[in-house]
């Protein structure tokens, strides 16, 4: 059996919707934390990003507790769905995966711990013995959304140009080669964001099953996949994000608090 469309049409809209949002330019909100990862230093952001604000606060030696709640209870409800829906940086990779040769592309799920490495060791440790944001001085969000349009726009800042920002533009271009060759590497790999979520998977209000006796292991949810998981073997994987492309197979459920609410499916023989 296979998914007759590998994309959803409603999943890409909330994500050209969140990612228009976070970069609406209205800056009532922000000072406010958005779930997903967008740089607040780009031109356009209307939120703050919640890597930097933790970052921040390590700096200046302060416990986020506002911030640690929005974590919580976004991840006790979701798990990491919001890296699957309202993320702008993963909405770029989800576009780039489409972009890429599907043929020649990399298939594997070795090194995901390495994002828990760079949450507590860049962004953790790094971060506040240094005493600056270390993660976002190299993150290719903030190179893309910020970097390179405040250059373009203030002129001024072009003769401070020195190894860091090439450093970082070099990231960027490897982090655009490796999302044409590998589904979602920064997702799967870098995120310290995603590393935050993605303990909740398992105890989360919203859980994906697979019904054992309706399952043909035909690899249809691997296929669908943004981050090549095959469900059926660990529907609660902490690299999971929860987009639902496997819901469309009759074998996999999503639940909310206990409670089925998949939809029917679209299948082929």
């Amino acid at each position: 059996m296979a998914i007759t469309r590998p994309i959803s049409p409603r999943r890409t809209v909330i994500q050209a919707a969140a990612t228009a949002f976070a970069n609406s330019g209205f800056p009532a909100l922000k000072m406010c934390p958005y779930p997903g990862l967008n740089c607040y230093a780009c031109p356009l952001a209307s939120v703050a990003c919640p890597l930097g604000s933790l970052q921040n606060f390590f700096v200046l030696r302060q416990i986020p507790y506002a911030l640690t709640g929005l974590f919580l209870a976004v991840g006790a409800a979701f798990g990491r769905a919001v890296c699957g829906w309202v993320c702008p940086f993963g909405f770029l990779q989800d576009i780039l995966a489409r972009i890429g040769p599907r043929r020649k592309r990399l298939r594997t799920q070795r090194g995901s711990w390495l994002r828990y490495v760079v949450l507590v060791g860049v962004a953790g440790l790094a971060t506040y013995a240094v005493g600056a944001p270390l993660f976002c001085k190299l993150c290719p969000a903030g190179t893309l959304q910020a970097g390179i349009p405040q250059v373009i726009l203030r002129p001024g800042l072009r003769g401070l140009i020195g190894a860091l920002y090439w450093a970082k533009l070099a990231i960027l271009a490897a982090f655009f080669v490796a999302a044409l060759l590998v589904k979602r590497p920064f997702c799967r790999f870098v995120c310290p964001l995603g590393a935050i979520y993605s303990p909740f998977n398992r105890i989360s209000l919203m859980q994906l099953s697979v019904d054992r006796t309706a399952c043909t292991q035909c690899n249809a949810c691997k296929h669908v996949c943004p981050v090549d998981l095959c469900v059926y073997q660990d529907p609660g994987s902490d690299s999971c994000i929860r987009c639902l492309e496997c819901t469309r197979c009759p074998a996999v459920k999503v639940s909310w608090r206990g409670k089925a609410v998949s939809e029917p499916a679209t299948l082929t023989q």
